[in-house]
């Protein structure tokens, strides 16, 4: 089931951040070339136009819809959103196959719609759902491998950027846009389906009783008691060996540092990595790309997932150091990708290219990472959903900064500046975290790196396994 659920999270979640290759192939297919001034005209601030609001649409739909389905996922279980974002994608991809806009269409066949916007609209959509269903991958599987399991998701997630590289080269092999769209939707119905399929039975009782388990470990701690021990120096002893936050009330766990951790990350992050994707291939052209025939925008979806390679090293780095360190590694990528960015010079982009890869591998990894162990599979869910309510209302303005820049410099040099400077307040939080984490120790996954010393649960005489003591297991009889 995993190895099914890691195609489905390859080949469909995410894939529409590799938008330099996917917008190269639309381009070269001529969609919105009417709205060129000469049909040869190049470069075309219009057309660039129209494709970065195009994917500012489709960004802002994947990250609300995120949020809404995570609300959702654990009333409508995993099989039945494994199944929308099956049917939405494949919707999606025959759309594109099939939609065609004034300079693509044929004779009496232009249709008022925009075929593209809707295309993109679904294929959010279902991208989304089947990102939200695959991170309840890793509290189906032992206990040990979750850092692991949920690392390698989130990696895969962020690799999917990589198919429409393939697909762009499969266009100028000389196949037409109908034929690829059209086939990697009928792959799309047959992997979904399939994984709908093996959702259902033990895999769903197994998240139910995890579920029923948080529950009943939890500390009865009333809020007004709740804040006080956050104050108290004593409080990780209070609330036994397993991070603070398992089971309490969803107000409860929001009205936490490890929530505004999360969320404040998430929202500056995730907007400055969509909006690179976003304006990356328009960004290399006006440094002469165009005249290379796109190679430096394929170099660079290409190397988009890099960062599973790396899975070993993710997870020692969650493992030895803990999240502040990993969040910590995350904003120095962003850093380097930030500052390289600021130098028009295209052959140092791929120094930008190499960090954003693994900024970006290594972001959701530790993001996701940290909610699952911070709040646990019951809430889990809802806080993912929370965070990304707040991030989806920053996605929509992707399109009108970047007008703003090339209206003010003629370029993006003016947003890459805004992007890099929206690492300070990870900066502050990451730091307030590490101080947390040092009163709070069961709240780090480094507590639980196999091989450590067992933790003493208070009112027990038996030592548990780290990994047990934090993750909710009960102690040996």
């Amino acid at each position: 089931m995993v190895v099914l659920g890691s195609l489905v999270t390859f080949f469909f979640s995410y894939y529409i951040y590799g938008w330099a290759s996917l917008q190269a192939l639309l381009e070269e297919d001529g969609v919105y070339l009417e709205v060129c001034q000469a049909e040869l005209e190049e470069p075309c601030p219009e057309r660039a136009r129209h494709m970065i609001r195009l994917f500012t649409e489709c960004n802002l739909v994947t990250v609300g819809s995120s949020a809404l389905l995570g609300l959702v996922v654990d009333r409508m279980g995993p099989a039945l959103l494994s199944l929308l974002g099956g049917i939405c994608q494949a919707g999606g991809l025959f759309l594109l196959a099939t939609s065609s806009t004034d300079s693509t269409a044929t004779p009496g066949t232009r249709s008022p719609l925009d075929g593209f916007v809707i295309a993109f609209g679904l294929i959010g959509v279902g991208g989304a759902a089947l990102q939200v269903q695959a991170m309840k991958l890793p509290f189906v599987i032992p206990r040990s491998r979750f850092a692991l399991v949920m690392t390698l998701l989130n990696c895969l997630v962020d690799s999917s950027s990589v198919t429409p590289l393939g697909l762009y080269r499969l266009y100028l092999a000389g196949l037409s846009r109908f034929s690829i769209f059209a086939s990697y939707g009928a792959l799309c119905c047959l992997l979904s389906m399939s994984l709908a399929v093996c959702w259902r039975g033990r895999p769903q009782a197994t998240l139910k009783a995890l579920n029923a388990e948080e529950l009943s470990a939890a500390p009865d701690v009333p809020e007004q008691e709740l804040e006080n021990m956050e104050k108290a120096v004593d409080g990780p002893q209070n609330l036994g060996a397993r991070p603070r936050l398992h089971g309490l009330s969803l107000r409860q766990q929001v009205w936490s540092l490890e929530f505004a951790v999360a969320a404040s990350f998430l929202t500056t992050q995730l907007f400055r990595q969509s909006a690179y994707l976003g304006i990356n291939k328009d960004w290399l052209k006006s440094l002469g790309d165009g005249k290379t025939g796109n190679t430096f925008a394929q170099l660079f979806t290409a190397l988009l997932p890099a960062s599973t390679l790396l899975v070993p090293l993710f997870e020692m780095s969650l493992g030895r150091g803990g999240f502040a360190f990993t969040f910590g590694i995350v904003l120095m990528l962003g850093f380097v990708w930030g500052l390289v960015v600021l130098v028009p010079w295209l052959e140092l982009q791929v120094l930008a290219f190499i960090a954003f890869s693994v900024f970006r591998g290594l972001l959701f990894a530790v993001f996701f990472t940290f909610l699952g162990h911070s709040f646990g599979n019951r809430t889990f869910s809802k806080m993912t959903s929370l965070c990304f309510m707040l991030a989806a209302s920053f996605s929509w303005l992707i399109w009108p900064l970047a007008d703003l820049s090339r209206s003010l410099a003629g370029d993006f040099g003016p947003m890459n500046l805004c992007l890099l400077a929206l690492s300070v307040p990870s900066m502050w939080m990451t730091y307030l975290l590490a101080k947390h984490l040092r009163q709070y120790p069961a709240g780090d996954i480094s507590a639980c790196e196999p091989g450590m010393p067992g933790t003493k649960v208070q009112g027990e005489q038996a030592e548990l396994p780290c990994s047990d003591a934090v993750l909710g297991a009960a102690p040996p009889s």
